[in-house]
């Protein structure tokens, strides 16, 4: 698999980990000198999905007992993104605060964000559980903008690597807030790249929607990988 490059050197502070997960992802992400930059915010915005689960502590995210790609609703997932507040009341802890002030002071404005968070709640919920959605989240951006790489698998084979890097955090919390810089690093990078408003939409619909997806854990690919040998 293409995550399996040597990630970065471990770092300590959820600053430097941001940072050392951002490099990593970029790296891997390389093909030919060049990388699909939906790709690396939505691989971001999947692992900060998936930290959200961690962080929320409602079942465990890599040994569960639902079929991965399941949607999960849940309420803790939903106040580790914004506490239940709106773009610009977010909590400066939540993942919408987070990224909101990182992405602020790299170029970005307020109305390059959504007009409210309920259009990402909203068009979530009125999609998810569609067949073709399966590991995937449910995107209002133009197909075109659409990433190449499977969200559900980009949160699992980034999973040991995120570990490594985060390794000298303490707690699910800090390695949340590491994720969610990482995310705003990876649309800061691309600000002159990809339309705002469209990077921004892939960012939050992704860290969203990934909090709300059963991942896929060793059991469950062990089980895809006998299957595809039988």
């Amino acid at each position: 698999m293409f995550w399996n490059k040597k990630p970065q050197e471990d770092k300590s502070g959820v600053e430097a980990c941001a940072q050392g997960l951002y490099e990593a992802l970029a790296t891997a992400l390389t093909q030919n000198g060049r990388i699909h930059v939906e790709d690396l915010i939505s691989a971001a915005g999947a692992i900060v999905g998936e930290r959200s689960i961690e962080a929320a502590g409602d079942f465990h995210a890599r040994d569960h007992q639902y079929s991965p790609g399941q949607s999960v609703f849940s309420t803790s997932a939903n106040v580790l993104f914004c506490g239940d507040k709106e773009i610009d009341e977010s909590p400066a802890d939540s993942v919408v605060g987070i990224f909101y002030k990182r992405v602020v002071n790299c170029g970005f404005t307020r109305s390059d964000f959504p007009a409210s968070l309920k259009e990402i709640f909203t068009s979530f919920a009125a999609n998810v559980g569609k067949a073709e959605n399966w590991g995937k989240v449910p995107l209002s951006v133009p197909k075109e903008n659409h990433p190449f790489i499977m969200p559900l698998r980009a949160a699992y084979e980034t999973r040991l690597m995120a570990d490594k890097i985060f390794a000298p955090l303490d707690n699910p919390r800090q390695k949340l807030h590491a994720a969610a810089l990482t995310l705003a690093e990876a649309v800061c990078k691309t600000r002159d790249v990809l339309n705002r408003r469209v990077a921004i939409t892939l960012a939050l619909e992704t860290a969203n929607g990934m909090s709300k997806t059963a991942p896929m854990t060793d059991a469950a690919m062990a089980k895809v990988k006998a299957q595809q040998k039988a």
